[in-house]
This record gives structure tokens, C-alpha cells and sequence, in this order.
């Protein structure tokens, strides 16, 4: 039989009782773990920011442009080391199936890595000389064990999404900037300045991945159905489309990001490469910060307002969009007027050259702080193949744009000023796009008293 519903003295319903009880406090519970990310990823930001200076004295250009290239390779194979496996872990209703996935992920890092120290070892002079850099031979090692554990971190990060520790993760997000901070200040004090850089990014990720296995739950109290490889074997392809489908897509996505890099360290050299990347870094940091905890918030409630038709879409992105552009246009202002003036005197008289690149990026910037954010606008209606075919074009426009300028024998500045153009063109057709489907969903959305469609986030038109 069942029980009647118990109640309080004064005949009103205990507090878990009633559904708005229980979505407050879902909502209160979210609302904590989004803080939670925050607050980890906040500080381990602003620590890295407020010893920019400090790493400008002990790490000269020439040293940062070895780490540009270095982070920049370990990011675009750790973009995919895990093939991709650990986009799926949040998805199986079974926590077996999850921890499979995961382990197929940290499996397939651990392999990339091997391989990749294989191809190190076999070519790493002829890479060295691609870019001009006799030391780049000596740390290319560190290049394949940084992405594998770049990778490790995205797979455990995974898992702690799919139960939700929330804490964990912000742990982990402020404990790996401090340990690539100690170990970047602790190495160069030492003299051991050349793959100084890349050893504290390494290092970094390594402690993120460590800090996230307890918990992790890798291992259940039930027995086994199968023995573990056929299992993971049984796993991994029948999510084979992860790794067929999402890891080429993530490879053009990652490469637009950082193809850049590559070519303007290997037409300029290192020394160019640690200007530039310095520029990068010290603007990616605060805007990265700022556009994700935006980007959260955006995806959140264009889902809601996805799942109830689409009306409410346009409405939403046109809002967001205004609001990031008056932030975006105050930074151009401040980076336009200040920066050259604001990195001699931040970073030493030797780095002035790094303001004036950052000049160059700031329309850039302010493009991508607007239109990245809702670009996640394709992703909800189920636009994939708007996204790929926008991740192609953009790999291809900033890459021609920055070879193109330097086949012409133009300066490193018109190169950095090619990419950052091409790259807010692309950041601009993005936004298009996102209107154009918004706009669209709006039409087709039903009316205000009509039975709201399920979302279908695997396909469109």
C-alpha cells in the first residue's frame, strides 16, 4: 500500500514536497557549481596575470617564442589526443558505460603520447630546422606528454561534469595555474630558461589531471560483465562517431586558433613568435575569463528558450549581442590607445613591440569576444554543419592571410595586422550565421498556445 504524504505540525507540506521546492533548490545547487568553476578559474587567471611581469624579466623573447610553438603543438594534438572520447562520457545512462568511455580516452592520450615521442625522436632536427630554432629540438620532447596530458585533464574534467563536482573542477582549474606558475618562476630562477615555459605548462596539466582522479570513480564495486578490453573495445565503437566525426572538427577549430602561431614563427622566427604570443596571451586571459562566464549564461537560456519554440531566440541574441559589443568596443578604445605604452611599462622596454601587436589584434579580440560566446547559437538549433563548414573557413582565411602577407616580404606587424583582420571577418560571418539561424528558428517557431516541439540537437536544415 502506499503512504500517505507526511506533513508538518502546522498542515502544510514538508519543504522537499512541492516542485518549485525542489527546482529552487536544483537551481541554487547549479547555480553554486557555476561559482564554484568560476572562482577556481578567476584566480588561477589572475595569478598568471599579476606574474606576467614577473616572467617578462626572467624569460626573454626568444624564450617565449619557443614556448609559442611548443603550446602551441601540444594544444593542437591535445586538442584530439583523447580522440574526441570524452565528449561522450556525460551522455550514457549506465555510470559503466561512462567510465569505459573515460578510460578509452585516457588510453588513447596514452598512445598518442607514445607516438608521438616516436615521431619526435625521428624528426625532431628537421623540425627544429623548420623553424629556425636549435632549442626547439631539445624540449620537442615535452610536446607529445603535455598534449597527452592536456588531453587527460578533458577526460576527467568530463566525468566530474557528469557528477556534477563542481568544486572539484574549480580545484583543478586553480590548482593547475599555480602549478605552471611555481614551476615557470621556479625553473627560470634557476637559469633554466629555454623550455622553462613549456615544462610549467606541462607540469600544470599534470597536476590538473592528479587533482581530478579522486573521485573520479574509475573503478565500481560490481563485477565486470566482460573482461576490460573487449569492453572498452565493445565502447569504443559504438562510439566510433566521436572520434570519426568530431575529431576532424576539432582539429579545424583548434587550428584556427593556432595555425597563426606556427606560420608567423616559422616566416619571422622565435623572437617575433614571443612578441606575438606574449600579445596573445595577455589578452586572451581577461577576455577568455569574461566571455565563458557570458557564454554559460547565453547557453543556458537559449536552450530554454529553444526547447519552447525559438520566439524568444532572436530576442535573447540580439541582447547578448549588444551587451558584449559595448564591452567590446570600451576594450578596442583601451587597447588601441594604451597598449604599447601599457606593456613597456607592465613587462620592460624590450616587450614595446608586443603592445604594438596587440594593437594590431584588438578588433580581432573585440570580434571574438562578441561572436564566440553566441556562436553556441549554431550548436543549439542544430547547425553542426554550419559550425565545420565555419571552423574550415576560418583555418583557411587566417592561414592565407598570414602567409600571403609574409610571401609578400611585408613586416611581422602587417602579418599580425593580416591575421587579426581575417580572423574579425570570421568572428563577423559567425555572427551572421547565428542570426541567420536564430532569425530562422523565429519564423518556424510555433505560436504562443501550441504544444512546444522536443529540441533536436543532432540535426537541421
Amino acid at each position: 500500500m502506499g503512504q500517505w504524504p507526511t506533513r508538518t505540525p502546522t498542515g502544510a507540506p514538508p519543504p522537499d514536497a512541492t516542485p518549485r521546492r525542489r527546482r529552487r533548490r536544483r537551481l541554487g545547487g547549479s547555480l553554486r557549481g557555476v561559482l564554484s568553476i568560476a572562482a577556481g578559474s578567476a584566480s588561477g587567471q589572475l595569478l598568471l596575470v599579476l606574474a606576467a611581469p614577473v616572467l617578462a624579466r626572467l624569460y626573454g623573447p626568444a624564450d617565449f617564442g619557443l614556448f609559442a610553438v611548443l603550446a602551441t603543438l601540444a594544444a593542437t594534438v591535445g586538442a584530439v589526443a583523447a580522440g574526441r572520447f570524452e565528449l561522450a562520457v556525460p551522455l550514457p545512462e549506465l555510470d559503466r558505460e561512462a567510465h569505459d568511455l573515460a578510460l578509452v580516452g585516457l588510453v588513447a592520450a596514452l598512445g598518442t603520447a607514445l607516438v608521438g615521442t616516436v615521431v619526435v625522436a625521428v624528426a625532431r632536427d628537421e623540425i627544429a630546422a623548420l623553424f629556425d630554432h636549435p632549442a626547439l629540438g631539445t624540449w620537442l620532447w615535452l610536446t607529445p606528454w603535455t598534449a597527452a596530458a592536456m588531453a587527460a585533464v578533458q577526460v576527467l574534467n568530463q566525468l566530474a561534469i557528469r557528477y556534477r563536482r563542481y568544486a572539484a573542477i574549480g580545484r583543478r582549474n586553480f590548482l593547475q595555474s599555480v602549478a605552471t606558475l611555481l614551476t615557470q618562476l621556479g625553473v627560470g630562477a634557476i637559469g633554466l630558461r629555454s623550455g622553462g615555459l613549456a615544462l610549467g605548462l606541462g607540469a600544470g596539466h599534470l597536476v590538473g589531471a592528479l587533482s581530478l582522479l579522486p573521485g573520479a570513480r574509475l573503478r565500481t564495486a560490481d563485477p565486470p560483465p566482460e573482461q576490460p578490453r573487449r569492453r572498452m573495445w565493445r565502447v569504443a565503437v559504438r562510439h566510433r562517431r566521436f572520434p570519426l566525426l568530431l575529431a576532424p572538427a576539432g582539429l579545424l577549430n583548434v587550428l584556427g586558433l593556432q595555425l597563426p602561431v606556427l606560420l608567423i614563427a616559422y616566416y619571422y622566427g622565435a623572437e617575433v613568435a614571443g612578441w606575438f604570443g606574449l600579445a596573445q596571451r595577455m589578452l586572451a586571459m581577461p577576455v577568455a575569463l569574461i566571455g565563458t562566464a557570458i557564454a554559460q549564461v547565453y547557453l543556458a537560456e537559449l536552450s530554454q528558450a529553444a526547447r519552447t519554440g525559438g520566439g524568444n531566440a532572436a530576442a535573447l541574441f540580439l541582447r547578448t549581442s549588444r551587451h558584449l559589443g559595448m564591452i567590446a568596443a570600451a576594450g578596442v578604445l583601451l587597447i588601441g590607445f594604451g597598449a604599447p605604452w601599457a606593456f613597456a611599462i607592465a613587462f620592460g622596454h624590450e616587450w614595446t613591440t608586443s603592445g604594438a601587436y596587440a594593437q594590431a589584434l584588438a578588433v580581432y579580440v573585440a570580434a571574438q569576444f562578441v561572436g564566440s560566446p553566441v556562436s553556441q547559437t549554431l550548436i543549439v538549433f542544430g547547425r553542426q554543419n554550419l559550425q565545420l563548414a565555419w571552423d574550415a573557413g576560418r583555418a583557411l582565411l587566417v592561414g592565407a592571410a598570414v602567409a600571403g602577407t609574409a610571401l609578400s616580404g611585408a613586416s611581422a606587424l602587417a602579418a599580425v595586422w593580416a591575421f587579426g583582420l581575417s580572423a574579425a571577418v570570421a568572428y563577423g560571418a559567425s555572427w551572421l550565421l547565428s542570426l541567420y539561424v536564430v532569425t530562422r528558428a523565429r519564423r518556424h517557431a510555433p505560436p504562443a498556445n501550441a504544444e512546444p516541439e522536443p529540441l533536436t540537437l543532432t540535426g537541421g536544415r
